[in-house]
This record gives C-alpha cells, sequence and structure tokens, in this order.
C-alpha cells in the first residue's frame, strides 16, 4: 500500500519536473507524476484538475524563475535583459518553451514580465497599440526560438551526434554543391559551439533595432 504524503503544489511541480526530464511533455501525466510522488492519482487531482492545470502550474514556476531588470535600465535593455533571462529559463526546463506556449498568461509572475515590458515600451513613447503589439513580437519570438532549439536537441539524442555531423560533412564536401556561396558560411556556423546564442541574440538586435526606428518615427510626426 502506497504511503500517503503531505502533498503541495510545490512538490507536485517538483515531481512534474523529474517526469518531464525523463519522459518529455507528450508523456507528462497525472498518473506519471503520481507514481513518481508515490502516491494515488487522486491526491495529484486534489490540487491540479487536469493535466493543462499542472501545465499552467509548470508555467508559473518557470515565470518566477526569471528576474525582472533593473528599473533604471534604458528601455532597449530592459527588453534584451528580459528576453535573455526568459529564453534562459525556458532552456533550463524540459520542454520550458512548449509549456509557455501551450498556456495562458494569468499567473502573477507571468503577468508582471508582461508588465514591466509594457511599462518600458509606453515609457519609452510608443503608442499602447505599438506596445502590447512590441510585447507579443519578443514574447512570440523568445518562445519559437527556444523550441526551435529543444527540437534540435532532441534531433541530436534520436539520430545521434556522429551521424549529424557524419551528415553535414558530406553535404560540406558534395562536389555539386561545392559553387554555392551560402557553404563556407553554414560551415563556419555549423562549427560553432555557440550558434543558438549568435542566432538568438541577432534576431533580438534586429528587433530592437526596428522598435527603434519605429520609436524614431513616432517622434517625427
Amino acid at each position: 500500500m502506497r504511503k500517503k504524503r503531505n502533498l503541495t503544489k510545490e512538490k507536485i511541480i517538483l515531481a512534474s519536473l523529474e517526469v518531464l526530464q525523463k519522459n518529455g511533455i507528450q508523456n507528462l501525466s497525472m498518473r506519471k507524476v503520481a507514481e513518481a510522488m508515490n502516491v494515488q492519482a487522486p491526491a495529484i487531482y486534489w490540487h491540479f484538475k487536469n493535466k493543462q492545470d499542472l501545465l499552467q502550474g509548470l508555467a508559473s514556476y518557470i515565470s518566477s524563475q526569471i528576474e525582472l531588470p533593473d528599473p533604471a535600465l534604458p528601455w532597449q535593455e530592459k527588453a534584451r535583459s528580459l528576453a535573455i533571462r526568459s529564453h534562459n529559463a525556458m532552456r533550463e526546463i524540459p520542454d520550458g518553451a512548449e509549456i509557455m506556449m501551450k498556456t495562458i498568461p494569468i499567473d502573477i509572475h507571468r503577468l508582471q514580465m508582461i508588465d514591466c515590458l509594457f511599462i518600458a515600451f509606453l515609457d519609452a513613447g510608443f503608442t499602447e497599440d505599438q506596445t502590447l503589439a512590441l510585447c507579443n513580437l519578443i514574447d512570440n519570438y523568445v518562445t519559437g526560438i527556444a523550441i526551435d532549439e529543444s527540437s534540435q536537441d532532441r534531433t541530436l539524442q534520436e539520430v545521434g551526434p556522429d551521424k549529424i555531423h557524419g551528415l553535414f560533412a558530406s553535404m560540406f564536401e558534395r562536389e555539386d554543391a561545392q559553387h554555392l556561396k551560402v557553404l563556407p558560411a553554414m560551415r563556419k556556423h555549423a562549427e560553432s559551439e555557440n550558434r543558438f546564442d549568435l542566432n538568438f541574440l541577432f534576431g533580438l538586435d534586429v528587433i530592437i533595432a526596428g522598435a527603434e526606428k519605429l520609436l524614431a518615427s513616432n517622434e517625427g510626426v
């Protein structure tokens, strides 16, 4: 007979993270979490109504790990800092980005992050509509990049690093592709140990540069 435990939402979230690490989000279930905690499934349902409710709890946990930037920073640095910290937090948790994508921003930690970014843009001089659109743009960008990176990680694990590297090596040596101008750049990028960071930061800089141009046009009106 399984022992009863003094369950809390926090303990269930931590157990869910262990299940995610082993099984991934597709195989996350209330039953598996209960088994990991050595309790009956109804004990989990007492705290979380269903899997979606559990995902909301996990999203809140991820958001709680993200430190808000210094209020004294310029709006560009606030946006950059919050985006980088959000990206890192999603990458720290197995399927963290997918959890954020599948949930609704209703917990206080997530709302505070959105509000921090919203105030930064609004105080800088963007209109309310532009501000909300920029918040959504950065959120979608950060989440989308993190999901793509996680997908590449899974492919690497499933196919195997040696086979992946072999496929790339054979592509770079193909005679019918040697005239392609992009090939040397692709090789350099593939061999870079921080290619994920380079991609993410470049895209973030482009978004902020575009926002600066938009703000300048606002001021010129």
